[in-house]
This record gives C-alpha cells, sequence and structure tokens, in this order.
C-alpha cells in the first residue's frame, strides 16, 4: 500500500516522464530529479545489481537495472546492453520508463529462477548471453511500450496490480 508522501513522489515523477514525452529522442534531457528519486526507492537498487557496490550511478535501459561504474564496463562489451550515466547521459522519455518499470531485484530474481546466480564475472557474462536474458529484455521492452502508451504514468504497482491506469 502507498503513503501519500509516496503518492505525490510518483505524481511528480509523472509530470516529469510528460514533459520527456515532447523532447526529441536523439535530444533527451537529464534524468528527472523525482524519477531518480522514485528510481532508487525501488528494492534492489540502492546496490549495484552485478556486484552489489553501494549507490550505482549507471544503469542498463535494456535490462532497466543499475550498475556501477565497473559493471557498466562489461555490460557494454556484451554488445546488447545500452548503457548510461544517470548522472552524466541524456535521457528520453521511454529510457528513463525502463528503469521505472525494470529493477535489479526484479532482474535478479528472474535470473534465480532461471537457476543463474551470477557469482562471479564468467558466470554473469554467460548470464547476459542467455535465451532467457533475450526473454527478460524483450519482454521489459514490450512492457515499457505498452505502460507508455497507457498516459499519464503512476507507478509500478498500478501496472502490477492490475489496475488500468487513467488514460490522459
Amino acid at each position: 500500500m502507498s503513503c501519500p508522501q509516496q503518492d505525490t513522489l510518483i505524481q511528480r515523477a509523472a509530470v516529469e516522464l510528460e514533459s520527456l514525452r515532447h523532447v526529441p529522442k536523439h535530444d533527451g534531457v537529464r534524468f528527472p530529479r523525482n524519477c531518480r528519486r522514485l528510481l532508487y526507492e525501488i528494492p534492489g537498487n540502492s546496490n549495484c545489481v552485478d556486484c552489489g557496490s553501494l549507490n550505482p550511478d549507471w544503469a542498463s535501459v535494456t535490462y532497466g537495472i543499475l550498475l556501477c561504474v565497473n559493471c557498466s564496463g562489461r555490460h557494454r562489451s556484451y554488445g546488447v546492453s545500452r548503457v548510461r550515466s544517470i548522472t552524466m547521459d541524456a535521457w528520453s522519455h521511454n529510457q528513463v520508463l525502463a528503469l521505472l518499470e525494470g529493477g535489479n531485484q526484479q532482474m535478479k530474481r528472474f535470473f534465480q529462477r532461471h537457476q543463474m546466480n551470477g557469482e562471479t564475472a564468467h558466470a554473469l557474462d554467460r548470464q547476459y548471453r542467455t535465451k532467457a536474458a533475450l526473454f527478460y529484455r524483450t519482454h521489459l521492452d514490450h512492457h515499457v511500450a505498452k505502460v507508455a502508451d497507457a498516459g499519464l504514468y503512476n507507478g509500478r504497482e498500478t501496472v502490477r496490480n492490475g489496475s488500468s491506469p487513467p488514460r490522459t
């Protein structure tokens, strides 16, 4: 259940997200402040998804996860992961939405259900090159498109609880 303070943060983040819809995709803007606050409240996002380092400030848009600078370099080498800096890069509406709808804990649990724990660098490299990883990133991309088409963002719980967000 969400509290009034959380609802207000979601509303402010939704306004920021809406303003990104009108920015040309190739231009982008800095990661919006309230969206960033919301991003770091997502379970698992206070640590790098791969190594556990505190306060990750890089992201894989492809997987909707947060990474430390070292792990972000490894993700770039995979050739399928769009890696961006939360603080330095420009962001589009759907890229921000991918991070708000993804999450480190969500992806870790997905891989655990597929018996992949990525406990070593080699295991992580293999993990991100599996059919399961392809499935995850494909479905996250489709999910983000669906949420974007639904209109004003109402938070992760709206979609996860099966309620339809109001159209704008």
